[in-house]
């Protein structure tokens, strides 16, 4: 398998709170990604935390991501937890924190792919969307 990482980083003019908010709904996050993304099962302690489920895309190439752990203004991680195509064991971290502008949030994703060069071009075109995204709400 190819392990593949991306890492992330954006500075926000905002407060931490109202970027992890913002980024926290999975409903905002049709403006980092560029397609649809809905929640279709809520957390169970709030909509968006723990257990919530989240759509990205249409149709047969949609995948869903699980939140498996969410601290307020700090961090959320979360997993593809179906569909995906030649993805496996993809996690996503994204970690909050202050910074001289207002806010920080760096963005770590770690996967695999069976096929060798499938990795690195999945990795450069997600790591260029997430950036470009990130830079469209900042």
């Amino acid at each position: 398998m190819s392990q593949q990482k991306i890492e992330v980083v954006q500075d926000f003019s905002k407060p931490v709170g109202e970027v992890f908010a913002y980024l926290a709904d999975h409903n905002n996050l049709r403006k980092v990604f560029g397609l649809p993304v809905r929640r279709v099962r809520d957390g169970a302690d709030d909509v968006n935390g723990v257990g919530s489920v989240r759509r990205l895309g249409v149709g047969p190439l949609a995948l869903e991501e699980t939140v498996t752990a969410l601290e307020p203004n700090r961090s959320i991680d979360y997993r593809i937890s179906k569909g995906g195509g030649p993805v496996r064991n993809h996690r996503g971290k994204l970690e909050f924190s202050g910074s001289q502008r207002g806010s920080r949030v760096a963005w770590t994703i770690q996967f695999d792919t069976a096929l060798p060069l499938v990795g690195p071009i999945i990795k450069l075109v997600l790591s260029q969307g997430i950036r470009q995204g990130l830079k469209r709400i900042a």
